[in-house]
């Protein structure tokens, strides 16, 4: 990327985002000790229209930073990898200053307010923070910017858990499960698989992975590397909330 013929190098640190990961006990506090730094910014509270939080930006750089805060949707792949969709915002989210100069060792509070509840009755998206150097446009070699990626998660009243289970292949090395979420929250699917074939029975579990309502994924099971050729039986068995789900899949491998 090429910002007035220099090179942009950006330190991205997500504070508990990425909805297929599990967040850290502390989402949302202070990500960097240097650098851009934000606190409280991770949302997640029952969707309510003029629902507010107040999240903190710093900048602990030593130079002046330009700042832009932005609401997002986020995209999920089959892989279940969430990212922020940086071609769209969320409308019915604002933020009452979206760009600002900060000085070295200044901070700023911005407001975070859901404007309206989708017919859904919750909203899940991204707050995505970049801070770039304010004379960006004259440097020249690389220069280092940051991006730092929240959750927003507006649950909805009541869950609603449902998952359709697919079918399970091998792809890049890992058996996998086609699962798609039905339901309106984005809660950790997660689980235990029991794998059986020629060479006896393996029992492995399923790493939790949040999963975007109405979205498919490859749910990662376990590595079929060391599996041999022939014809195994998978059995799954799944969580998420109060939900539980299971399923036998006959896999056929070949090498």
């Amino acid at each position: 990327m090429v910002l007035g013929g220099a090179a942009l190098a950006a330190a991205v640190v997500t504070t508990g985002a990425v909805i297929a990961q599990a967040d850290g006990t502390k989402a949302g506090a202070a990500a960097l000790s240097s650098g851009l730094g934000v606190e409280n910014g991770s949302v997640q509270r029952p969707a309510a229209a003029g629902a507010a939080n107040v999240v903190k930006v710093s900048n602990r750089s030593t130079k002046a930073l330009s700042i832009a805060v932005t609401p997002r949707p986020w995209t999920q792949s089959s892989s279940g990898v969430a990212s922020p969709n940086r071609r769209s915002v969320l409308s019915n989210v604002s933020v009452n200053e979206t760009a600002f100069t900060l000085a070295p060792g200044a901070s700023r509070d911005v407001t975070v307010t859901l404007k309206s509840v989708p017919g859904a009755g919750y909203q899940y998206g991204a707050l995505e923070i970049v801070g770039l150097p304010t004379d960006v446009a004259k440097r020249k070699g690389l220069i280092t910017g940051y991006r730092l990626v929240g959750a927003l998660r507006y649950t909805p009243a009541t869950p609603v858990y449902a998952l359709k289970l697919g079918s399970a292949k091998v792809k890049s090395g890992m058996l996998t499960l086609g699962v798609k979420s039905s339901g309106n929250t984005v809660d950790p699917v997660s689980g235990t698989v029991k794998v059986e074939g020629p060479l006896g029975t393996r029992q492995s579990s399923v790493q939790g992975v949040r999963l975007l309502p109405g979205k498919t994924i490859a749910l990662p099971l376990v590595s079929a590397k060391s599996l041999k050729a022939g014809t195994y039986t998978a059995t799954v068995s799944l969580k998420q909330g109060t939900l539980r789900s299971s399923a036998i899949k006959k896999i056929r491998v070949k090498r």
